[in-house]
């Protein structure tokens, strides 16, 4: 989906919500298939919801879609980003794990792929950030 952005405001907000040193968005590369529901849930890596990668992950995808060129629901992200100079797409493990516990659900907006943050992903938003920053 296109973003009204380039790639060197993305990293630089990445790094605003997330500190660490991956950042949880990284460009598309030719074996990725980021508009494939399947793609995103065949990482074997384990890792839980709960670290301050994931929150900021959440954080980084939810205010990217704000520059969306198609006007996005407030807590619906695309999956993948086409910005500017660069397609990039949000971390696969983190998508895996927001999937598997439900944060997120997936669906088709026309020929792309977003995901819509559940009930209990804005639940986890607001439990983590406060209720009045959501």
């Amino acid at each position: 989906m296109r973003i009204a952005q380039r790639s060197a405001y993305a990293m630089r907000l990445a790094k605003t919500f997330y500190r660490g040193e991956s950042p949880p968005i990284s460009a598309v590369k030719p074996e990725d298939k980021p508009l494939s529901v399947e793609w995103w849930t065949t990482n074997f890596q384990p890792e839980s919801a709960e670290s301050d990668r994931h929150l900021g992950a959440l954080l980084l995808y939810l205010e990217l879609a704000k520059s969306s060129k198609i006007a996005l629901p407030k807590f619906t992200f695309p999956a993948r980003l086409d910005l500017d100079d660069l397609s990039m797409r949000p971390d696969k493990g983190v998508i895996k794990v927001f999937l598997e516990t439900g944060l997120i659900a997936p669906r088709m907006m026309g020929s792309q792929l977003v995901f819509d943050v559940s009930e209990s992903g804005r639940n986890y938003l607001a439990s983590r950030i406060g209720q009045n920053k959501l």
